[in-house]
């Protein structure tokens, strides 16, 4: 790389931490008429023109709207992202700060308009900016802001165990990610998760084979099984009724052969992993545990073998 090429992405670099994108690919596009094999100005360009087009879509916009046009367009450069042979961190790190130092600004700067689940939402959205930013006390701070505020949801869930491990402080983070995949692990949006712990189970259950929304259900079953998603709680007694009445609903689901196991097959699988948690909790007799693992047992047969080993 050139002395002019490394001076012109320093440059970009400074123009795009603060949003300015556009300004930045006149630059880069200079420097790359004389370096037109440097694939990282390649990047860095292609980059820029996405985000520059993501920013004049603002148009009429209000500031949460347009914070989460920024936000869900972060999702679809992540795909840009992984479809390159090379990976350029300093130029994704660039546009990490820009962009959600931006976002952060216009969830700032919305009104709630004095309504409860709208100031959760935009507590929690700053939450993940922070989170995002790097500022991580911070970020705790807005996610627990959002959870005095409403009932927590299970994305916030995650995102506060994210910030947790991220802060070091893994005992708390290993149940909570275990609560908010039990809450709904359809909801949980592993994009924008960070830490090495939840890291560790997505790899794990992809290479077992699993994708999409199965992926997200059995997350927290293998979580358990490898040992990293074993802290436990006990459960209040309205929530042991509750999660004795979905395990009767979805075993009748599986017994419909109208219905696809691919979801439920998981889902139940976790179901009787918290069963046992409270039968063992709350010291109630081996006969009750043993008919749970009977289930399993009967469910899948390797899955079995490794929760009882």
């Amino acid at each position: 790389m050139g002395i002019h090429s490394d001076s012109a992405l320093a440059q970009a670099y400074s123009l795009i931490e603060t949003a300015n994108p556009s300004q930045a690919r006149v630059i880069l596009e200079e420097a790359i008429t004389s370096d037109i094999d440097n694939a990282e100005l390649v990047f860095a360009i292609k980059s820029c023109t996405f985000w520059a087009q993501a920013m004049e879509e603002r148009g009429n916009r209000d500031s949460y709207e347009y914070g989460e046009l920024l936000v869900n367009r972060w999702q679809k450069y992540t795909v840009i992202i992984d479809h390159e042979e090379e990976s350029y961190d300093r130029t994704v790190y660039s546009f990490r700060k820009g962009v959600f130092s931006l976002a952060l600004e216009q969830y700032q700067n919305a009104s709630d308009q004095h309504d409860e689940q709208l100031h959760a939402e935009l507590s929690r959205k700053q939450g993940l900016c922070y989170k995002r930013l790097g500022s991580y006390e911070k970020a705790l701070d807005c996610l627990a802001d959002a959870c005095r505020i409403h009932e927590p949801s299970a994305p916030l869930i995650a995102e506060l165990a994210d910030c947790y491990d991220l802060c070091g402080e893994t005992a708390r983070a290993k149940l909570l990610f275990r609560e908010a995949f039990f809450v709904d692990a359809q909801k949980v949006d592993l994009e924008f998760l960070d830490s090495p712990l939840i890291s560790v189970v997505v790899e794990h259950v992809k290479k077992e084979g699993y994708t999409g929304a199965a992926l997200q259900e059995w997350i927290p079953v293998y979580g358990v099984l490898i040992h990293v998603l074993d802290k436990k709680r006990e459960l209040r007694a309205v929530e042991v009724g509750r999660l004795k009445q979905e395990i009767f609903a979805r075993e009748n689901e599986l017994k419909d052969p109208a219905n696809s196991e691919e979801l439920i097959k998981p889902r139940l699988m976790n179901l009787y992993f918290w069963l046992i948690d409270h039968i063992t909790a709350s010291k109630e007799p081996l006969s009750k545990m043993n008919e749970v693992l009977l289930k399993i047992k009967q469910l899948d047969q390797e899955i079995h073998a490794q929760y009882v080993k």
